[in-house]
């Protein structure tokens, strides 16, 4: 695999200083100085809109993704209201029912319909977007590098119509646990866990793969809402090396992606840095053997371009945001890679 760049080159290239405006808000809103900083520099007037957004967990509207393979989705919506939860279908994913409000009992995770792996629950819509833009179809073989707690994974299982292979790694044997769990309760017959780590994913499964998942871990920075604490959690210097696992990380999966093969990465953050940056310094490590491509379904923001940080490819506008004040769902980011 090809050279990373060091820690001390990344936070060169990713190092922003905090001016009066971003102090101040910073002061009133609990964040980190550099946080507010990138916010004003990519929103301009509306990063207080932003920082609002992120005061409000309430914009997080959970998800019940259909098994259609154990139910179907009409009936799954009926029972779910008989049940007195208001719901309504998402237009862009027809295994997605939106919860709008719940009763006093039961709790989504403990009807019976999930217990019996008619849905799986997601925090919102904005993780139901990466393998939709997968280009999945039916008996695919696929490798999810991150896969626990498993949403994802068990998405493109339902994907290809549970007759082709999942390959879902893991490097946490907690997280694995969970895995396990939502694959068995959904009873899914189709997905292989792995344990290992997906900066060496090429020793852990021994093989290529035509369709790749790269659901990278990060700061999570699109989620403040639920955690608030994540306001002051990662400095810069954390930020840089969270940055180089993840471009270790997604080097380490194109290595095994079949030419002609379509890798899809995502975070659950709004951060810059562990994005464009990301996706602009593998560009620039593989060159012509990668390319972005156009995402299949996109009806969000796109990447952007124009960045005070060094090295950022303009091609990124291809790439999907979502954003907390904008669509109303948790921060995230999502990039199609082709490889010739």
């Amino acid at each position: 695999m090809p050279a990373i760049a060091s820690l001390k080159e990344i936070l060169e290239d990713i190092y922003v200083e905090p001016g009066e405006d971003a102090r101040r808000l910073a002061r009133r809103y609990g964040y980190l100085e550099y946080m507010v900083e990138r916010y004003i520099r990519i929103l301009g007037s509306s990063a207080e809109d932003l920082l609002e957004a992120m005061e409000d967990q309430s914009i997080l509207k959970p998800v019940a993704r259909c098994n259609n393979l154990r139910i179907d989705c009409k009936r799954l919506e009926e029972r779910l209201r008989s049940l007195g939860f208001e719901v309504r279908r998402l237009e862009w994913s027809r295994e997605a029912i939106e919860i709008l409000r719940t009763p006093g009992s039961p709790t989504l995770g403990s009807t019976h319909e999930y217990l019996k792996g008619y849905y799986y629950l997601h925090r919102d819509s904005s993780p139901l977007i990466p393998p939709l833009n997968m280009d999945l179809g039916v008996g695919d073989s696929v490798l999810d590098t991150c896969a626990a707690p498993g949403g994802k994974a068990t998405y493109i299982a339902q994907l290809i119509g549970d007759r082709g292979l999942v390959v879902a790694n893991d490097i946490s044997l907690d997280r694995i646990r969970s895995l396990v769990s939502n694959i068995a309760r959904m009873g899914f017959k189709s997905i292989a866990v792995t344990r290992g780590d997906a900066r060496r994913i090429k020793d852990v499964v021994g093989r290529k793969f035509t369709r790749i998942l790269v659901d990278a871990p990060c700061s999570a920075e699109g989620y403040i809402m639920i955690d608030p604490g994540r306001k002051r959690r990662t400095d810069q210097k954390s930020l840089a090396a969270l940055v180089r696992r993840q471009i270790e990380i997604l080097a380490s999966a194109i290595e095994i992606l079949e030419p002609g093969g379509v890798l899809v990465y995502s975070t659950c953050s709004i951060a810059p840095e562990e994005n464009e940056y990301v996706v602009s310094r593998v560009l620039e490590i593989y060159g012509d053997e990668i390319f972005l491509r156009e995402p299949s379904l996109s009806i969000w923001s796109r990447g952007i371009g124009d960045l005070w940080i060094k090295r950022i490819s303009p091609e990124v506008r291809r790439c999907i945001r979502t954003w907390p004040h904008i669509h109303r769902t948790g921060g995230s980011f999502v990039c199609v890679i082709g490889k010739r």
